[in-house]
């Protein structure tokens, strides 16, 4: 038991020294209504958009920056944004935009990549292959190395704050396992304790990590909050297009990064996980909407040959069952007997009938569908064994003919090898919606832009737990 107080003690005090640490490395208060930087203004200083976002959202990079950069590189012509109608938004890429910044390259190139002629859908910018949480961990290490470089910001744990809960770490970790050794003195579990005990204190230390901001990340908040009273005071950017950059220029894109272009934001979905239902697609020259549907799976999305195996199946007990009820009902002369059996055979007959005769008709005789692949999901829908999940497989395609796509199901095997953008031809069964059969007539243009110019900022010490966009 004195062993269990001690490695209690132990723990405890390392969780102050977290504590007291955590409280030293705190964020400087940021000054209003002073002499200077100044109360409300509009005059704009020299750091970008991101920037701001990140040092006057208490160091924490919202998702409105990517939004407000691709405003800013509007505002400095590197792309235009043009309003079409009520539904559609271009931008257009207009000139070499010459020397970014990496993030702003980062953006630049994934407008780029979606881009058919140098023009992309605003709604499209949510579309691509690319691995968004791994591109915003890019994007956001790339502005805290710029507000770094600036000295705006640094981490909250130095050199010798890890070095110092690190090694101190350890004398709980070698409490808890010496006190595990002599409690259970069979099972030798005292290093597997101690190991653990380490990673978890380890882990907690951390999830306090974080950006945090230096005196003159604080005054130069400050002045950025005197900023967003002025735009504040304005009233005019809440209900901004994103089109309206050409008379706004930087001030729109300064407006979104402080929180106060909503309807510019949300037009501009850069880093916004694609909509499941909702699809951009270029497919016949001209950037449009396709609304897809995922139908119930009763029939649809089913194999023809596994689908007659259930219908059999279906059909069976359904006659099976119908047969003990008629027979109870004819016991009660409800029924006639000389109905039950044949009853009993239309029931089944009439249960396995649809699903026979779709799969049927599907095996005799198949459409081709020609288009560009706008969705492919995966869906869980239930266990394997052994806890491997088993999915299904959809894919839309945008044949060019209606707003509307009826997505299919596909097996495993065709599914992984396709990529969205990919202009196909499938051979699938349009009762039963299965495709068979699907060949790649054009690679998508998408296809590899899940690799990003690091530039060096991946090795860069800043903790991933923090600042991450909130999740769809």
């Amino acid at each position: 038991m004195i062993a269990w107080f001690a490695a209690a003690g132990a723990v405890g005090l390392w969780l102050l020294l977290l504590l007291a640490l955590a409280v030293a490395t705190g964020n400087p208060p940021v000054p209003k209504n002073e002499v200077w930087p100044g109360p409300a203004t509009g005059a704009l200083a020299e750091q970008s958009p991101a920037v701001v976002d990140l040092i006057t959202g208490d160091w924490r990079l919202c998702d409105e920056a990517p939004s407000a950069t691709l405003l800013d590189l509007a505002a400095k012509g590197a792309v235009g944004i043009e309003e079409i109608g009520p539904e559609l938004s271009l931008v257009r890429l207009r000139r070499d935009p010459g020397d970014l910044t990496a993030y702003e390259k980062l953006v630049y190139d994934h407008v780029r990549s979606l881009a058919v002629d140098g023009v992309v859908a605003t709604g499209a910018l949510a579309e691509g292959s690319r691995n968004l949480s791994r591109w915003w961990k890019s994007f956001r290490k790339k502005v805290i190395s710029e507000a770094r470089a600036q000295g705006l910001s640094r981490p909250r744990w130095s050199r010798a704050h890890t070095v110092l809960l690190t090694a101190a770490a350890a004398v709980p970790a070698v409490a808890v396992g010496i006190a595990v050794t002599i409690t259970d003195r069979k099972h030798d579990g005292g290093i597997g304790a101690a190991i653990a005990t380490f990673a978890l204190l380890i882990a907690l230390m951390g999830k306090l990590n974080g950006e945090r901001g230096t005196e003159l990340g604080a005054r130069t908040a400050a002045h950025w909050l005197g900023v967003r009273e002025h735009l504040a005071a304005t009233g005019r950017f809440s209900e901004a297009p994103a089109a309206s950059v050409t008379i706004w220029g930087r001030h729109l894109a300064y407006a979104a990064a402080l929180g106060l272009a909503p309807r510019a934001v949300t037009s501009l979905p850069v880093s916004t996980p694609a909509d499941d239902r909702r699809a951009w697609s270029d497919y016949g020259g001209m950037w449009h909407v396709v609304n897809v549907r995922y139908p119930s799976r009763l029939l649809w999305g089913r194999a023809p040959l596994p689908t007659i195996g259930r219908g059999l199946a279906a059909g069976f007990f359904a006659g099976f069952w119908t047969w003990i009820g008629l027979l109870v009902a004819s016991a009660f002369d409800v029924w006639p007997d000389a109905l039950v059996q044949p009853g009993a055979y239309a029931v089944g007959l009439a249960v396995a009938g649809l699903p026979l005769g779709y799969a049927i008709a599907d095996l005799g005789g198949r459409a081709a569908v020609r288009g560009q692949i706008v969705r492919l999901r995966q869906v869980q829908v239930g266990s394997k064994g052994n806890n491997r999940p088993k999915y299904v497989y959809w894919c839309a395609i945008d044949e060019g003919r209606s707003r509307e796509a009826k997505a299919f199901g596909i097996s495993e095997e065709l599914w992984g090898r396709l990529s969205e953008g990919d202009r196909v031809t499938a051979q699938a069964g349009r009762r039963l919606g299965w495709i068979s059969e699907i060949e790649i007539a054009e690679r998508s243009r998408l296809r590899g832009t899940d690799t990003y110019d690091d530039t060096g900022e991946h090795r860069l010490n800043a903790p991933q737990n923090l600042g991450d966009p909130p999740s769809a």
